[in-house]
């Protein structure tokens, strides 16, 4: 006797249902070890400076090295891997950032603790863009907003409680130990991911060329810019946040770990309020009150002696950090309806860079100021991102219609 599924009010069955559930939700894992792989050396890095004998100034390149590789390939790296089959290529890349963060934890020298960092960058630009769409593809129309905001909320998630919990082990026990933790967590992904994620279609493939020529538009140029500024002010102080408030408050250990989950928790608040701030205010208005808190907060930073100031400080600087990236794809999507995967995907490199520029230019300065000045300088970059965003707002333009030259 054959045996048939009852259908839902969307035309999917109820297995179905709670299939895509599962899915979705192993594919999330592997966003919360990229989110939680992207920020948890910040908290690490006396731990690693010490422990390779190399100044942390140096040390803060492990964080460009693999923001640089994610915001310069995955744009390419999409482009040639678009005819390959996504369950093979997403296994390939989570088996990339777990061999990755192994190489990682095992690197003898800052070098080769660099080239570790490449590979892993390499895997995560390669798993985070097709994760996404592959749950949209897995949940259907029906729950396509759900599931791709699980896949954001794994990086989010991967900031709220996988950095702190990164962290403490590298305080407890050692930064080699905070790596292997995140490999970990990228290994049960990579199982999931194979245990249950069935074959996928192939996505409409957008050619190289056609990605790169809505550059030749000076507005989304500028929309990028100002999110790539954004990134760089507010990562050149995360970058080194151990070290700022370790001149400031006087904090490392527990404390330290309670701090960055504070900036954990105010970016999830600020991630996913910005979307409903958007939706009441509006773009420019949710971007210009973000931005210019985040101005506000990396200034004070520097002033801060007081604890519970700190923690303050620490919430808002992660609502305002995280609150940008939504209501600026709103602007591009908006401004280019007809290629929304692109400029998202422009959007998403435009931080990434500006996170690699943040890091690698806070690395610099520290050499010649110090933490608590790095401050002021990360807040001079958000004064201009904010400068830029004024530009943009005074100066709309008409949107290019679908087919037409840039």
């Amino acid at each position: 006797m054959s045996t048939q599924q009852t259908a839902s009010p969307t035309g999917r069955t109820s297995i179905a249902d709670s299939a895509w559930v599962r899915q979705v939700t192993i594919l999330a894992v592997g966003s919360f070890a990229m989110g939680t792989d992207s920020f948890v050396l910040a908290g690490i890095l006396p731990q690693i400076s010490r422990g390779l004998g190399q100044p942390i100034s140096a040390t803060g390149q492990v964080i460009t090295v693999f923001s640089l590789t994610y915001g310069v390939t995955a744009p390419f790296l999409a482009a040639l891997t678009s005819k390959l089959p996504r369950k093979p290529l997403m296994a390939f890349a989570l088996a990339v950032f777990v061999a990755a963060n192994l190489a990682s934890a095992v690197a003898p020298t800052l070098t080769l603790l660099l080239v570790a960092r490449v590979a892993a960058g390499l895997g995560a630009a390669l798993y985070t863009p097709n994760a996404s769409a592959a749950a949209a593809t897995l949940a259907g129309p029906a729950h396509r907003g759900r599931a791709l905001a699980a896949i954001l909320g794994g990086l989010t998630v991967g900031t709220v409680l996988g950095v702190p919990v990164g962290t403490w082990i590298g305080q407890s026990l050692s930064w080699q130990a905070s790596l292997i933790f995140v490999a970990c967590v990228g290994a049960v992904a990579l199982a999931g991911l194979l245990a249950v994620l069935p074959a996928l279609p192939l996505p409409p493939a957008v050619p190289l060329r056609a990605r790169f020529a809505v550059l030749a538009h000076t507005r989304v140029v500028a929309i990028v810019a100002f999110m790539l500024l954004e990134s760089a002010a507010a990562i050149m102080v995360y970058t080194y946040i151990a070290d700022v408030l370790g001149h400031t408050v006087h904090t490392d250990g527990t404390t330290l770990t309670l701090l960055l989950l504070a900036w954990g928790l105010g970016g999830a608040v600020g991630a996913f309020g910005s979307g409903r701030l958007t939706d009441r205010w509006g773009a420019d208005r949710t971007l210009s009150v973000a931005i210019g808190l985040l101005a506000v907060t990396l200034a004070a930073f520097a002033v801060s002696s007081s604890l519970p100031l700190a923690f303050a400080l620490m919430a808002l600087n992660g609502a305002a950090g995280w609150a940008v990236s939504t209501p600026n794809n709103h602007r591009l999507t908006e401004f280019v309806p007809h290629l929304p995967s692109v400029v998202i995907s422009l959007n998403s490199s435009g931080i990434y860079l500006g996170q690699a520029i943040g890091a690698g230019l806070g690395g610099v300065l520290l050499g010649v100021i110090s933490a608590t000045q790095l401050c002021y300088a990360g807040a001079g970059i958000a004064v201009l991102a904010g400068a830029l965003h004024l530009l943009i707002v005074r100066k709309p333009a008409t949107p290019p219609a679908p087919g037409a030259p840039m």
